[in-house]
């Protein structure tokens, strides 16, 4: 009776087994999808003046491109809830002050607030610049554009890049190639074949007047201008394709600025 037991179990008795067995399934599965799970946390960010803590109000941020986190309150900070722990990208513009592009990190171990230091825009960051007077003028962008040659970013697509260094927005959309000044500065110049070799640097106009090459003066640093201080760049990598205008100073290339405040 007992071996008979044994070799012929119950029917009933062996659905009971397998519905424990499927229930441990499910609950094992709900606790792994459990445990792997990415944190969030409400995280709030300070801005504060580089060299200082003044609070900056009033600054918009906006977090991996598409989060609108408002502006900053009088302390200088705003909250971005139920963000995922782990690294972000924040992008701040505030009036008097160097747009800001930057990564941060998130997490149980990261104090809060996260504090961020803005550079304010300097007098000398926006004085006309000093240079050589060409032919080249705004009127003529569209039809410099439509030839077909150089890379041109307008107003529109400058606008949608707001918050991105020029040096990144030349780099990644447009394939410039970028080298390190002595300073950390980032320039424009001509890709060259010959390795170690000095940068040829490429000619920069700003609203129609050359300030490189020009006596006394160093390429412009292209971490320091914004694609929101512009209305229409272009971007001539090879000498082939610089306009007649500026070949006599443009051996490695060019880059023409049109900025918002000073077209002509």
């Amino acid at each position: 009776m007992f071996g008979s037991c044994l070799t012929n179990p119950n029917p009933s008795s062996m659905r009971i087994v397998r519905m424990l067995s499927l229930a441990s399934g499910v609950s094992a599965v709900v606790s792994a999808s459990v445990a792997g799970a990415q944190a969030t946390r409400d995280v709030v960010i300070r801005l504060h003046r580089s060299g200082d803590t003044v609070s900056i109000r009033g600054a918009a941020v906006t977090v991996d491109h598409e989060i609108e986190a408002g502006n900053t309150d009088a302390a200088g900070s705003v909250m971005i809830p139920d963000l995922p722990d782990g690294g972000h990208i924040i992008e701040v513009v505030a009036h008097g002050y160097q747009a800001y592009f930057d990564n941060f990190v998130t997490g149980a171990s990261v104090p809060q607030p996260i504090q961020l230091a803005l550079l304010p825009v300097l007098a000398s960051d926006t004085a006309t610049a000093k240079g050589a007077e060409t032919p080249l003028r705004f009127a003529g962008f569209d039809a410099r554009r439509s030839s077909g040659e150089g890379r041109f970013f307008t107003r529109a697509q400058l606008d949608a890049a707001a918050g991105r260094p020029l040096a990144n927005l030349l780099a990644v959309d447009a394939g410039a190639f970028i080298v390190p000044g002595s300073g950390g500065e980032s320039r424009l110049a001509m890709r060259s074949p010959a390795s170690g070799s000095s940068p040829c640097y490429a000619a920069v106009v700003r609203n129609g007047v050359r300030i490189y090459p020009f006596a006394g003066a160093q390429p412009p640093d292209l971490d320091k201008i914004f694609p929101e201080q512009l209305t229409g760049i272009e971007l001539y990598a090879r000498p082939a394709t610089v306009p007649a205008e500026l070949r006599d100073a443009a051996s490695c290339g060019a880059l023409v600025l049109w900025t918002r405040d000073g077209i002509r």
